[in-house]
């Protein structure tokens, strides 16, 4: 059979350390855990990480991993580290999708300090929003009545709470 040489750990054994590790055997599951670390490193040594941190994106595999464990099929011909990759690689990519979208709602620090942090009122941001506010209603005037009326309204223009 598959046998790999020089590991001590062949396919019957691996099999077997399998099927405990799916029955509950919490030693059997920490072995394969650890006899395939390197696969997890080299899967997240492949991907493009974005802005996720090395650490969680092994840990991203990790779970793959033990995923993997728990739902390989011993009735399959193929590798387990074959069913692995691809589990861990799923992992992986999940982790940067989420540290993605993370990243895209966080605030940049400088909007916070201009928004959260303004000990009192800007004299320039007072000006360039009553600017703002005349070149609105400039355009607002331009528009047919009917149009104008439900811009106003909707937005809430002329002081009243918007009706939208």
């Amino acid at each position: 059979m598959n046998s790999e040489k020089g590991s001590g750990f062949g396919w019957q054994t691996e099999a077997t350390q399998i099927e405990q590790a799916q029955a509950g055997c919490q030693e059997s599951l920490n072995l394969l855990l650890l006899r395939h670390e390197g696969l997890v490193h080299l899967v997240v040594q492949r991907q493009w990480l974005c802005t996720l941190p090395y650490d969680q994106a092994i840990q991203a595999g990790r779970q793959g991993l033990w995923r993997a464990i728990l739902g390989f099929d011993l009735e399959h011909k193929n590798r387990f580290s074959t069913y692995a990759y691809a589990a861990i690689m799923r992992h992986v990519w999940a982790a940067v999708k989420a540290e993605r979208r993370r990243v895209r709602r966080e605030a940049p620090l400088g909007v916070l300090a201009v928004y959260w942090y303004q000990i009192g009122v800007d004299p320039a941001w007072e000006r360039d929003q009553q600017e703002i506010g005349q070149s609105l209603r400039a355009l607002v005037k331009r528009l047919p009545v009917r149009l104008r009326w439900i811009i106003v309204a909707y937005y809430g223009l002329e002081g009243e709470e918007p009706q939208n």
